[in-house]
């Protein structure tokens, strides 16, 4: 189910980000408030593949301030990194607690399954804010529900 999940949001990232993308020409920066959460979602994944795959103090930050074309590097390379990930998880592990600390250094136990969640929404969320500075910003904001992903891949199929 997580790997569906990560697929469906890599294609959603992917998606958001053409919206930006067609903002990129605007005048006065009309698509920056847009681009700023987008980073956050890559952002926060990189936080979070840090911490599951035990690097240490993360260098990654959670509000990076990435070009248009440094986050799609950015996300092509979480997106691996999520890939390879995922393909080590078992079902046991799971329902591992994983011990981490936050961006303010306090420590933290929570299940796999509930961090891997918590991802999933926290970047439908994000996801939903792009959409909304896109619009504000003159644009026309991708759809990105997981409903539009699933009858992509079902017409593919």
């Amino acid at each position: 189910m997580f790997r569906r999940l990560f697929e469906y949001e890599y294609w959603a990232d992917r998606e958001a980000l053409a919206s930006l993308a067609a903002l990129a020409g605007s005048a006065n920066g009309a698509g920056d408030r847009a681009l700023r959460f987008f980073n956050h979602i890559i952002g926060a994944n990189r936080v979070w593949l840090d911490r599951l795959e035990q690097r240490g103090a993360s260098a990654a930050q959670p509000w990076p301030t990435l070009t248009l074309e440094e986050g799609r590097e950015a996300l092509e390379e979480t997106n691996r990194r999520w890939g390879a990930y995922l393909n080590r998880v078992t079902p046991e592990g799971l329902s591992q607690d994983i011990v981490y600390r936050n961006t303010k250094g306090v420590e933290f136990a929570t299940l796999l399954q509930d961090i891997l969640m918590h991802l999933v929404t926290h970047s439908a969320y994000h996801r939903g804010q792009v959409a909304a500075a896109v619009r504000e910003a003159g644009g026309k904001p991708a759809a990105t529900d997981y409903v539009v992903w699933v009858r992509q891949v079902k017409a593919r199929q």
